[in-house]
């Protein structure tokens, strides 16, 4: 059956309020517009259902395969009316007209995480924080007994930014109650052996089950751990973990059991508990993996929370001197016993530890120019007493003024000489000689120092790249910064955050660059 136009709707109004204004998305049953509630206005999400009959079946398993989809759809319906979660996309609306099934959702303003990641690595922090924040999603719903069933990065958008931003599950067209027996409609259990799965995502064990008569979902919390292992590879890496080069190889290499990649053989480095984290959550033996998706989202909180400064190692030190114990004064009269008391002696043996005596203190010898000192004002002093009596009785020393007046009346005036003048005989002028001008010849130009060499813009940005690689905890691939007034601003769409050692030192690093976007690779 050919596929009908997903724009033919575009600018029409259904349900006599929703305008439909652009075609977003194409699912497995459905498309997804952005459409424009008139009464309220307010944008919202308007998902259709198309139809899925295919012309090589007979006309009743097409029947069949419709009422399924059906079913299925209105589940979606219900369920994303009556869970009322924020981190689970919210029904508004479900109608069924004659040309068209569709349901009203909440519009987000976001993007997907495989739009956020835009094909690169994601730094390891801000992958394993939206791991978390989806686990938790997935969680949720887990907790009213539900399987998503299609788990990838697709189906989860990131709306809000900073304490506002949340993860929300979206897509819940394959959702299904944890009973078989029991599900919302009679008409949502599977074709015998069809389980709906996208290639690369699927759980071995689940996987395993294609082909057979389906009695009980094959779906657990340990295969939605899987999906959810699988997704922050992805995010981390930008790579499958299989090599297969399509999908469904990917899905083959899943159920033969081939050992998935570890994220460092794809030169990321990542904290060791983190790779092995990833490592559990993909492996086969669902034993082995976070027994639930919110152990995994509890898992990767607790790696992100800053670690305990370790406390500092004791160092070896010398013991400090004992002071020397006061000598005893004898005292007559008194028998003192000449060694220590047995009680004392046992004490000494278990605790105390040998009295290391400090060495004898040797005083210091004096310095030159103290005793030159010394010396001389003991000679000026006996010099002022031998002054003092050696003079006649009666006899005082003369005060200052009395020894100015006395150089005074000693004072004779010079005579100052007469200048007589003296003519000078006029002398004849001196034959002029020609005047020879000497030229200085011209010094050889000093040569100017050597240019410094202009570094390159690629060499500057090499000497970036090596010093960020040295800092802790830095990624490994391209990496994207934003400066702004010569500081950093942003790593990887992920505000500067100063607390975080890799922030911190980039920071540091990246000091003085240009404003504007910078692709590093390190």
């Amino acid at each position: 059956m050919v596929r009908p136009d997903p724009k033919q709707w575009v600018g029409k109004t259904v349900g006599g309020v929703y305008t439909i204004k652009r075609h977003v998305a194409s699912g497995g049953f459905a498309e997804v517009y952005e459409a424009w509630h008139n009464e309220l206005d307010t944008p919202v999400a308007v998902k259709m259902r198309r139809p899925v009959a295919r012309e090589t079946d007979s006309a009743s398993q097409n029947a069949r395969t419709e009422d399924y989809a059906f079913a299925h759809f209105k589940t979606e319906a219900i369920l994303g009316f009556r869970l009322r979660d924020p981190n689970v996309v919210r029904v508004l609306d479900f109608r069924l007209e004659a040309k068209a099934e569709y349901l009203v959702m909440e519009w987000l303003d976001g993007q997907s995480l495989r739009d956020l990641q835009d094909g690169r690595p994601m730094y390891w922090r801000r992958a394993a924080e939206l791991t978390a924040a989806a686990a938790e999603a997935v969680a949720s719903l887990h907790e009213k007994g539900w399987f998503h069933r299609d788990i990838k990065p697709d189906n989860f958008m990131v709306v809000g930014d900073g304490a506002d931003e949340r993860v929300v599950l979206i897509d819940l067209g394959l959702v299904r109650h944890r009973p078989l027996e029991a599900p919302i409609m009679s008409q949502l259990a599977e074709p015998t052996g069809w389980i709906p799965y996208t290639p690369g995502y699927c759980a071995p064990e689940v996987y395993a089950r294609s082909g057979q008569p389906i009695e009980e979902s094959p779906f657990t919390e340990a295969s939605e751990v899987f999906a959810l292992g699988v997704t922050l590879f992805k995010l981390l890496t930008a790579r499958m973990p299989w090599p297969g080069t399509t999908a469904q190889a990917q899905q083959v290499e899943i159920a033969l059991g081939v050992v998935p990649a570890r994220p460092s053989e794809f030169e990321v480095r990542l904290p060791t508990d983190l790779e092995n984290l990833v490592m559990r959550a993909i492996g086969g033996d669902p034993a082995q993996r976070p027994a639930s998706a919110a152990e995994l989202g509890r898992q990767l909180r607790r790696l992100l929370e800053p670690s305990a400064r370790k406390a500092a190692a004791p160092t070896a030190r010398a013991p400090e001197p004992t002071p020397p114990a006061p000598a005893l004064t004898p005292v007559t009269g008194l028998r003192v016993p000449l060694g220590p008391s047995p009680a004392l002696a046992r004490s000494s043996a278990t605790t105390a530890r040998p009295p290391v005596l400090p060495p004898p203190s040797t005083p210091a010898p004096p310095r030159p120019w103290v005793l030159a000192a010394s010396l001389g004002f003991t000679v000026l002093f006996a010099c002022t007493l031998l002054a003092v009596f050696l003079l006649p009785p009666g006899v005082t020393s003369p005060t200052a003024e009395q020894l100015d007046a006395q150089r005074l009346d000693a004072f004779e005036p010079v005579p100052v000489p007469t200048l007589i003048p003296v003519e000078q005989p006029t002398a004849a002028p001196a034959p002029t000689s020609p005047t020879v001008v000497t030229t200085p010849s011209p010094s050889p130009p000093t040569p100017a120092p050597p240019a410094a060499r202009e570094v390159s813009e690629g060499e500057r940005r090499q000497k970036i790249e090596a010093r960020l690689r040295r800092c802790p905890d830095a990624p490994s691939g391209l990496v994207m910064v934003e400066m702004r007034g010569g500081r950093l601003r942003t790593i990887e769409l992920e505000p500067y955050v100063s607390t975080d050692p890799w922030h911190a030192c980039a920071a540091q690093k990246l000091r003085g660059l240009a404003d504007g976007q910078h692709a590093l690779r390190l």
